[in-house]
């Protein structure tokens, strides 16, 4: 078990460091203008990316795509709505003048790839196999280095040509990942209906909840500026940004226990509750050893990093933020996984939405910004408790029964 959790965590960090290395070279190679630009298309996909695996992806972990119309719906989904996608931001980038027909079509192709090789990294996930996922993103790494490498060496380096590493990327590590799946996952059927309802019944909630998150962090940075200006929002940022790797540890941890609650989805709530309990206060653990060390680096590390240090109670604040996800993760991933999914999107929103209204007073009435972390954790950690209080402890006491 602690093997596969250090693969998960170990896929999220080799997932992070392509798309850290990618954007590098693109500044260097294209300038502040061309990374704005890639930003905004890199973006687009990984936000795409992120729904249509809360929709597709979870629905495969959780729902039995052995069975004929499932799987074939989860096919026709995956592909229809990564192609529907694409179709409808490349013609909004080529439109609004930001990319040329071509990037536009090259940008269409790496959205499309994109999803499906999250599929693949799912599928593997969901047979446990987390080393895996990291050696197909690994290899996603290589292929997209050598695409950028090549086109160095014969050619000049432009957007179309790291929108082509990216594709290239993808397809490299599609390819590992049907050699890497067992034997059993390695088919695909025919159209056929009867799962579409089954699929979207499930996945749309997931895919909600996906969105919760990067919509939260949004209106946060768009209030912050409005009321204090940019350079609030860049030292807001830069705290975030610093103590990223703790955030990516926890959302290798809780992609892992999502799909392991899956695997035992059959089992009682009452002998899986006291697991979650443990997976929230180890992670509540790492995260604290792991800020303690973000902290002592921070004088160095920060000023390597940003040319200034970020702001101490912003760290510590994004760190707290960071604490209260491994408080809320673990129960929403039991919850989900036992039909529950529509219960924890309520009251993920409510979370949401009152952490909105709590920053948007804080600003009002001129607070520090480098507090609002600390809002939000609170926020975070009450939705949290909320879920094991009013959804999984009902479950475990029904279980047990009243003689119990």
């Amino acid at each position: 078990m602690k093997r596969d959790a250090l693969g998960a965590i170990g896929a999220q960090a080799t997932q992070a460091l392509a798309s850290f290395v990618i954007q590098v070279l693109v500044a260097k190679s294209l300038g502040l203008d061309g990374l704005g630009t890639f930003s905004i298309l890199y973006g687009v996909i990984v936000l795409v990316t992120a729904l249509l695996t809360g929709f597709v992806g979870d629905s495969l972990v959780v729902l039995d795509r052995r069975e004929r119309s499932i799987r074939s719906a989860l096919e026709q989904y995956a592909l229809g709505l990564s192609v529907l996608a694409a179709v409808a931001c490349s013609a909004v980038a080529f439109l609004s003048g930001l990319v040329t027909l071509a990037q536009a079509l090259l940008f269409g192709l790496a959205l499309v790839l994109f999803v499906l090789e999250e599929m693949m990294r799912r599928l593997l996930m969901a047979n446990l196999g987390f080393w895996r996922v990291a050696a197909i993103d690994f290899t996603a790494f290589i292929g997209m280095i050598c695409v950028v490498a090549l086109s160095v060496v014969f050619d000049d380096l432009t957007l179309g040509r790291f929108l082509l590493a990216i594709s290239v990327g993808q397809v490299v590590a599609i390819a590992f990942g049907v050699v890497f799946l067992p034997s059993e996952e390695r088919f695909a059927v025919a159209f056929t209906t009867g799962g579409h309802r089954a699929v979207a019944a499930y996945g749309s909630w997931r895919a909600s909840q996906q969105l919760l998150r990067p919509a939260l962090l949004t209106a946060v940075r768009t209030l912050v500026t409005i009321f204090l200006g940019l350079a609030a929002t860049g030292l807001l940022e830069a705290g975030r940004v610093y103590v990223a790797p703790a955030m990516l540890v926890v959302s290798g941890f809780t992609s892992f226990l999502f799909v392991s609650f899956a695997k035992n989805k059959n089992a009682r709530v009452s002998v899986q509750l006291p697991k979650a309990d443990k997976a929230v206060w180890a992670l509540f653990g790492i995260t604290v050893v792991l800020g303690a060390m973000m902290v002592l680096a921070l004088p160095i590390v920060g000023r390597v990093l940003f040319g200034t240090a970020p702001q101490l109670n912003a760290v510590l604040g994004w760190l707290a933020y960071t604490a209260s996800v491994s408080a809320v993760t673990p129960y929403g991933a039991l919850a989900a996984v036992g039909n529950k999914q529509a219960f924890v999107f309520g009251i993920r929103l409510t979370e949401t939405l009152v952490s909105v209204l709590a920053v948007l007073a804080m600003m009002a009435l001129g607070a520090d910004p480098g507090l609002v972390p600390i809002v939000l954790a609170v926020s975070s950690t009450l939705g949290g408790l909320a879920i094991r209080t009013f959804i999984l402890s009902p479950l475990a006491r029904g279980e047990r029964g009243p003689a119990d």
